[in-house]
């Protein structure tokens, strides 16, 4: 009898075991699939976001930058910013006013290939190993360009090219559809096509040995990157199949200086619509980053009046508490006239646990200082670790994650 109730005990226990617990949709889709039959991915905790999918493919263009040393390979453009998960930002973004973020999914753009975009990038009359066809959307050498009234002239070496169009990127919009196999298919229903432009060159003077720095206005490189846009428009629609009958929105990225604080950021917006060769008109996108900073930013009064005052509260009164914090950065983000976002960045060393709590408590309490139209976002950090993270949606509750505790 004893050994039929230890029997009777331990059946489910092993039933237990041998059960799996439920496993969800997603993951189940994901392991009955092949690696290359797509799984569409809800955007239901990503709100105002594009939906995505898997398997995740890399552009072929991506990290395809013209690089300042001469030559066009994998590399960022020296002494500019390349910014380019900002740009990627900005330019989902725009997309949203095309394409309904819950109807349409995203992926990196998977149309231009690398070979077209390198010679997209190439003086029209430089050919090398790299620039086999070039098709020459940067000034030919000996073209002279205007820097703010002075003449300068692109040279064929390292030291004297000017090449205004940095990196091209691109993005997908499209929908999930199904083919008679019941299997599902990216349709590719638009593109968005980012031209960055480099308004930053230095050029070597032979004649009296010295680098010299010129940087265009934002209207002449502005200027330059629309004319590209009509230039690359009908080259696009003739030389890829899929982009002949879908809307092309195109972006102007002004890119900043390499020792910028701040960003570049998306100028100006035009789209070539369904089968069309050339841009609707251009629309100026008010996107300005500054820096928050003492004394007061007179730029920033003019998107917010108290923005840069409640800044300045915040840091002393931190500073006064733990005078060892030996940074603090603060950067707001201004989108069609509007405060869309204040960032600061503490860099402290902690030398305990209790120290860091309380800095953590601390600023967290400061943030509601902040009006509460601002979406705040906060990061904690030492020179090798994020600590945590602080953030206010607008008009909401003030959200503490710790990262590394």
């Amino acid at each position: 009898m004893k050994k039929l109730i230890v029997l009777l005990f331990f059946i489910p226990l092993f039933l237990t075991a041998c059960i799996s617990p439920p496993v969800p949709d997603i993951e189940q889709a994901i392991q009955d699939s092949d690696p290359n039959t797509i799984v569409p991915l809800s955007n239901d905790l990503t709100v105002g976001y594009f939906q995505t999918f898997l398997p995740i493919q890399a552009s072929p263009t991506r990290g395809l930058i013209h690089a300042y040393t001469g030559t066009i390979g994998d590399g960022i453009v020296v002494g500019t910013r390349a910014d380019l998960e900002h740009l990627e930002r900005s330019m989902h973004r725009t997309a949203t006013a095309y394409f309904d973020p819950n109807d349409h999914f995203f992926r990196d753009g998977l149309i231009l290939q690398r070979a077209f975009v390198s010679n997209l990038l190439c003086p029209s009359n430089v050919e090398s190993d790299i620039c086999v066809n070039p098709i020459g959307l940067n000034p030919e050498s000996g073209a002279t360009l205007d820097f703010n009234g002075t003449s300068v002239t692109s040279g064929d070496t390292f030291a004297t090219q000017i090449r205004p169009l940095s990196f091209v990127l691109e993005q997908n919009f499209g929908t999930i559809v199904y083919n008679e196999d019941g299997e599902p298919e990216f349709q590719l229903e638009g593109v968005a096509i980012a031209l960055a432009m480099n308004p930053h060159h230095t050029v070597v003077d032979y004649s009296i040995g010295q680098i010299i720095p010129y940087r265009m206005s934002d209207e002449q490189i502005l200027t330059i990157g629309r004319e590209t846009a009509a230039e690359l428009l009908p080259l696009l629609r003739t030389e890829y199949n899929e982009l002949r009958d879908v809307p092309i929105i195109f972006g102007l990225f002004i890119q900043e200086s390499g020792n910028s604080i701040l960003p570049g950021r998306l100028a100006s917006t035009a789209v070539g619509e369904v089968g069309s060769s050339s841009l609707r008109n251009w629309n100026e996108v008010h996107e300005r980053h500054f820096l928050l900073e003492n004394p007061a930013n007179t730029a920033i009064s003019a998107y917010s009046v108290n923005l840069n005052d409640e800044y300045i509260f915040v840091r002393e009164s931190i500073f006064r508490q733990f005078p060892h914090t030996f940074g603090i950065v603060g950067q707001v983000h201004i989108v069609e006239e509007e405060v869309y976002r204040v960032n600061i960045e503490f860099n402290m060393h902690f030398f305990g646990y209790g120290e860091k709590l309380a800095f953590h408590q601390m600023v967290g309490q400061y943030i509601d200082y902040f009006s509460p139209q601002y979406d705040i976002r906060v990061i904690i950090r030492s020179t090798d670790e994020i600590h945590g993270t602080i953030m206010r949606p607008p008009h909401g509750d003030v959200q503490v994650s710790w990262v590394s505790w």
